[in-house]
């Protein structure tokens, strides 16, 4: 039901619309100019997480594990490469003005790769902006259910087989830890203490946090 209601076209255009505000906020807490360096981390295969919401002046490198013919962006100066964020050894130190990751890092469950992928940003990047999901957001954006990330497993087990939330019921059926295995809500001290951050945002729309290291 939740997955219907998300796809009809006003609610995808408030989406969009959330989009643009999400991206508008983070920025305007780091430093910007028209011809920046930017590091898209796990970028996606389009951009309408970041790249079709920015300036076309920005020379934007994008980094995930897809393979190059299934990422398809439009922004005018994106190059992709395949790569895995927890080796940046191809970019040189400090050679991007800001990295920016949306909507990937509570994927990464393993605290040690967490870790290290937080590393390589702070080596290759001057600034950085990570996106999650915030801990106490009053619409879990995945699962599109109130305070779903707050309840205890067994109970998002049952909603997830008996709801099909984020059409992941069956997979929970079989896999009973896959949710903990694969989506992490992290206080914002944890989120500040992994990536050496400035600063944790709450963004105005209260499902999403901004993790900011200001250059």
């Amino acid at each position: 039901m939740a997955e219907r209601i998300y796809r009809t076209r006003i609610v995808s255009y408030l989406l969009s619309k959330q989009r643009i505000h999400r991206i508008g906020f983070a920025l305007s807490k780091v430093n910007t100019w028209p011809d920046m360096a930017i590091l898209d981390v796990r970028c996606g295969f389009n951009g309408r997480s970041f790249e079709d919401h920015v300036s076309d002046e920005y020379k934007i490198t994008g980094i995930d594990l897809k393979e190059p013919d299934e990422v398809k962006m439009q922004h005018p100066q994106f190059q992709y490469y395949k790569q895995d964020a927890k080796d940046l050894t191809m970019f040189d130190t400090k050679s991007f003005d800001l990295a920016i990751s949306i909507g990937m890092m509570e994927h990464v469950c393993n605290r040690a790769i967490l870790e290290q992928m937080a590393r390589e940003i702070e080596r290759v990047a001057k600034q950085w902006i990570i996106i999650v999901p915030w801990r106490y957001c009053w619409i879990e954006p995945h699962f599109k259910f109130p305070l779903f990330q707050l309840l205890p497993e067994r109970i998002q087990n049952a909603l997830m087989k008996l709801l099909n939330l984020h059409n992941l019921g069956p997979i929970v059926r079989n896999n009973p830890s896959y949710i903990r295995k694969n989506y992490q809500w992290l206080s914002n001290t944890d989120w500040k203490d992994i990536f050496k951050a400035d600063r944790v945002y709450v963004l105005t729309t209260l499902e999403m946090i901004a993790i900011v290291k200001k250059g």
